[in-house]
């Protein structure tokens, strides 16, 4: 059955137009009749992640400074979901180098007020939603002994070993507050008016676990992001307790991303991301 079908007959909304927005590995998203976009997950993991983001959605319904996708369909048998668009700007880093320190500042502060109110909320009771992130680290150390190693020359088996070692040797990394967190806040997923931050989206991977891991992409230097100096406002403005804790996240991050690619590949069995990752560690 076709998203067109699927849309009309599961939810009883005649489309009149629609248009993929984008896709990538999860999911498929497309705008119908210039006013709801609709997800439609790709694979297993998707259908349960797209499950779990709906019962937050719904549970966050209300409770934040800034809007959020208001989920007005959802079929599981399809894994397909439905919520008006956010009218709105994603982000750029062209975007912010173009605003006013004015616009920055105040931007930085209410990325931080939302922040700060949804890591204060407490925690939903919802399957499978807490994350364990030394738990996860452990996982993905054994995975990569199980399915890569022998792939691997000795100096990146040993970059491998002693970043794993450092990580499970830091209380900064495995000790940490627990908060419900979105787990993915890029400049990407900030909705803009007018240069003033509005909404905020894709909550794909929220979870329960590090509050730390949504300072993460804010703190990055690449073009794809802000830069580090506008996530340092973000922190100033949470008031957080130890900036050079999330900091030290942000770069663990950076040297963690080929063995992401590497895993999330496996997971959903694209070899191109698995062998990027591959060619990354075996050039550092």
């Amino acid at each position: 059955m076709n998203i067109n079908k699927i849309i009309e007959n599961e939810f009883g909304l005649k489309v009149e137009s629609i248009s993929t927005l984008g896709e990538g590995l999860d999911s498929v998203a497309f705008l119908v009749n210039n006013e709801y976009i609709f997800k439609i997950s790709k694979h297993e993991e998707a259908r349960r992640n797209l499950k779990k983001e709906i019962q937050v959605l719904n549970y966050l319904r209300g409770k934040l400074p800034l809007q959020i996708p208001i989920v007005e369909f959802y079929s599981e048998k399809y894994s397909i979901c439905g919520y008006k668009e956010i009218k709105g700007t994603i982000l750029t880093p062209y975007i912010y180098n173009n605003m006013t320190n004015e616009e920055k500042e105040k931007l930085a502060q209410d990325i931080a007020i939302f922040l700060k109110k949804l890591h204060s909320l407490p925690l939903p009771d919802i399957e499978d939603l807490d994350f364990d992130v030394l738990e996860d680290y452990k996982n993905d150390y054994e995975l990569l002994n199980k399915m890569v190693y022998d792939k691997l020359p000795d100096k990146s088996k040993r970059y491998i070993d002693n970043l794993f070692s450092k990580i499970f040797n830091d209380q900064r990394i495995i000790k940490y507050d627990k908060a419900l967190c979105h787990n993915d806040l890029s400049c990407n997923h900030i909705i803009m008016q007018n240069n003033k931050v509005i909404g905020i989206i894709d909550f794909g991977d929220v979870a329960i676990t590090d509050r730390d891991k949504d300072f993460i992409y804010l703190l990055e230097n690449s073009n794809e992001e802000l830069g580090r100096e506008f996530g340092l406002k973000v922190l100033n403005y949470y008031n957080h307790p130890n900036k050079d804790i999330p900091i030290l996240k942000a770069d663990l991050n950076e040297d963690y991303y080929p063995i992401e690619l590497i895993l999330s590949g496996k997971n959903k069995k694209n070899d191109k991301m698995v062998n990027q990752g591959l060619e990354k560690i075996k050039n550092i």
